[in-house]
């Protein structure tokens, strides 16, 4: 999805719009506004654009608009791509824009990041953050204009990339939040020590960081759970090291010989806390995104969609000149749960379901406050991948699961669901589910909503966008009640 496009009071298909809506839902992908200079166009290397559907009074308004990052406007100015990336020369699945960018007078002093990722609600702006390539990217929330990088961008650490100026450093895509305060919690990681640094940051911009100085290694720390005492980081052999690029690997590669390691780091004392690392003795696994954290007694429950290896492409199993695969062609995964016993430092992995599934949510009100209602993306298997087709909604307390297939003959793409309270106030779990589907071989957009009481029930209503939807991993909603 190459353009930008307003779509005011978009059509309903089916039912109506529930009038308690009031406020957007934001999503954000990776879309090349130009080709790089070597031509190709490695998925973290393209230009970030966030979609935004707003609610009000029973109606919807569609946007998306291109994050206006510093490359991106230095390519607007000369109108062609401005960065050699390196891992750019190669035309196969080593390719996916994230190896150092090489830079010449024009290009010297700009941040490479793209901020292609996800987009998520801070301090009444939305944030647009990529894979720790850089600092998150503030957007208006009604017309998505962007506003620049985050002012507090100063107090982040540099990540996997020298810095090419001040102000530029590393966010993880994945951060989570204290509803009740505005304070939100992240870090950046790094292929040199220290290699994760957290973060504290105040809706005012001030920023608590904590070096993780007694990592054991560096990985690929892609999400985190919170609970009321801990930030939870887990380190897994999925590592990054831009260095692999120079041997003709990819920068991303998977040792399961690494032990896994989760690092428990104290809320209520990120600076000076003492921070508690647990080594997990169990096979080699691997957890993309994260589900719910619980503390029940002295254990800590952490769900989560659990791969046997990372959903991509590796150089144990892909060969010079093959094509790129992502994600789910890939590798499969089922929800699973680790058990970590407090007491005893042991850690217990266990497999809850068989259905494939990933993209996990929960109601984003009670981050850290612990869940009992899940919801993911199910489908079934496809060779060593799996296909996603259907909305599940989880009681993780009873195991019980609710399931809607959205995908049926016709090809689409089913993409993230995202939790809406009914009222501000509603209990967990009480509101709507909102599903973007891209239903390509009709060049049409979906908006999916259900009500979460009863989603086998169907939806309570379909947003119709008259064009195909750009692909966009994650989004979150932002309440303007």
């Amino acid at each position: 999805m190459r353009f930008e496009a307003t779509v005011e009071d978009c059509v309903t298909t089916f039912g109506e719009i529930p009038k308690q809506l009031c406020g957007g839902f934001y999503r954000a992908g990776p879309t090349f506004k130009r080709p790089t200079r070597q031509g190709g166009n490695g998925l973290l290397a393209m230009d970030g654009m966030v979609q935004g559907l707003v609610f009000e009074n029973g109606r919807a308004d569609f946007r998306n608009r291109w994050v206006r990052t510093p490359k991106y406007l230095l390519e607007e100015r000369h109108g062609e791509g401005m960065f050699d990336w390196g891992d750019g020369d190669r035309t196969d699945w080593r390719n996916i824009g994230f190896g150092p960018a090489r830079r010449d007078r024009f290009s010297r002093g700009v941040p490479q990041g793209t901020s292609n990722i996800n987009c998520f609600p801070f301090a009444g702006e939305i944030l647009a953050s990529g894979e720790q390539g850089s600092p998150p990217v503030a957007l208006d929330p009604i017309t998505l204009e962007t506003g620049g990088i985050v002012g507090w961008s100063p107090q982040l650490a540099r990540g996997i990339f020298e810095q090419a100026g001040f102000g530029d450093a590393a966010f993880t895509a994945h951060p989570k939040w204290d509803s009740a305060t505005g304070t939100l919690y992240g870090w950046s990681y790094s292929n040199h020590a220290p290699y994760v640094t957290v973060y504290v940051v105040r809706p005012d911009g001030t920023v608590i960081s904590r070096d993780l100085a007694d990592a054991p290694y560096s990985s690929e720390v892609h999400d985190m759970w919170l609970t009321p005492e801990w930030i939870i980081l887990p380190f897994q052999g999925f590592v990054f090291d831009p260095d692999r690029v120079a041997r003709d690997l990819p920068v991303h590669g998977w040792d399961p010989q690494l032990p896994t390691v989760l690092a428990l780091v104290p809320r209520d004392d990120v600076e000076h806390g003492e921070i508690r690392w647990i080594t997990a003795e169990i096979e080699p696994q691997y957890i993309m995104h994260t589900l719910s954290a619980n503390t029940v007694g002295s254990t800590l429950v952490l769900d989560a969609p659990i791969f046997d290896r990372p959903p991509f492409p590796l150089d144990i199993d892909k060969f010079e000149g093959e094509d790129i695969a992502l994600f789910f062609n890939l590798a499969r995964s089922t929800l699973g749960r680790w058990s970590v016993d407090l007491d005893t430092g042991s850690v217990k992995s266990e497999l809850l379901d068989d259905r494939p599934c990933e993209l996990p949510k929960v109601d984003e009100r009670f981050y850290g406050r612990g869940h009992r209602w899940g919801y993911l993306i199910g489908g079934d298997a496809r060779g060593n991948g799996m296909r996603m087709h259907s909305l599940v909604v989880r009681d993780i307390e009873s195991g019980h699961e609710q399931e809607y297939r959205l995908r049926h003959e016709r090809p689409a793409l089913v993409m993230e669901p995202t939790f809406v309270p009914r009222t501000p106030d509603a209990p967990e779990g009480d509101g709507y589910l909102m599903v973007p589907v891209s239903r390509w071989t009709e060049n049409l957009g979906e908006y999916v909503i259900f009500d979460t009481h009863d989603i086998a029930a169907g939806p309570v209503c379909r947003i119709e966008i008259p064009f195909l939807l750009g692909f966009t991993p994650h989004g979150h909603w932002m309440d303007f009640r």
